[in-house]
């Protein structure tokens, strides 16, 4: 299942507009760092990020040492990533990252490429087919037994169930929350998470974040992801 091409230009003007996606979030750094801190060469670790945006995490697994890839459906996205990188990476030793404007839900990679992919609010955005379809790619380009770390939206969010409901779990034209304006957003229950991943992954953890935001006047559920493929 494709996006439309108007998709595409949602998320290009999104990137176009917006300063955003400049620094990695805490607990991606901390899920890299407790499985990979120990490797000398950290360049033996493959990783994709699906949906990559601007490029702040890709920024700091290159800086890493990682072998990184990525891919958006934003050329704009890609571009500032590709810049940003070729400025301020200039002096890392580790492989050039391997960027690339498509869609996740149908990858340009072999089978078997990466140690580890990595979702940030980017598969949330998908009507649940399109994840799907985006699941069942990113375990074929996983090698055996390989990690995907991914963070979902939950229900408890403000916004849920506003706007225009496409499909259970799934609205566009949110009206609040952190949501809102963001275009199509699928939010998650703990149990959907554990049947729709289960297809294709066995969870390590599956951690809540609950809290408010924008001085308590929106309320955000994070769900935070570590899975294995199996």
């Amino acid at each position: 299942m494709q996006p439309t091409a108007g998709y595409a230009q949602h998320w290009d003007e999104k990137f176009s507009s917006r300063a955003w996606g400049r620094w990695p979030p805490e607990d991606l750094v901390r899920f890299m760092g407790r499985n990979f801190k120990h490797l000398q060469d950290k360049s033996r670790v493959s990783v994709l990020e699906v949906g990559c945006g601007p490029g702040a995490n890709v920024w700091f697994l290159h800086r890493e040492g990682y072998a990184v890839s990525g891919i958006d459906i934003s050329p704009t996205a890609i571009d500032i990533a590709r810049k940003r990188i070729a400025t301020e990476n200039k002096d890392c030793t580790a492989p050039a990252p391997d960027l690339r404007v498509g869609n996740f839900a149908r990858l340009p990679w072999p089978d078997a490429s990466f140690d580890v992919a990595a979702d940030i609010f980017a598969l949330y955005a998908n009507t649940l087919p399109v994840i799907e379809s985006a699941l069942a790619e990113i375990a074929r380009v996983l090698k055996p037994g390989g990690l995907l770390y991914t963070k979902l939206w939950g229900t408890r969010c403000t916004g849920y169930g506003t706007g225009t409901e496409i499909e259970p779990g799934t609205y566009d034209a949110i009206g609040a929350g952190p949501c809102a304006g963001m275009g199509m957003t699928h939010f998650f229950t703990r149990e959907e998470i554990a049947r729709v991943f289960g297809r294709h992954f066995t969870p390590i953890a599956i951690d809540t974040i609950f809290r408010t935001d924008e001085a308590a006047h929106q309320v955000l559920e994070e769900f935070h992801c570590q899975l294995r493929k199996k």
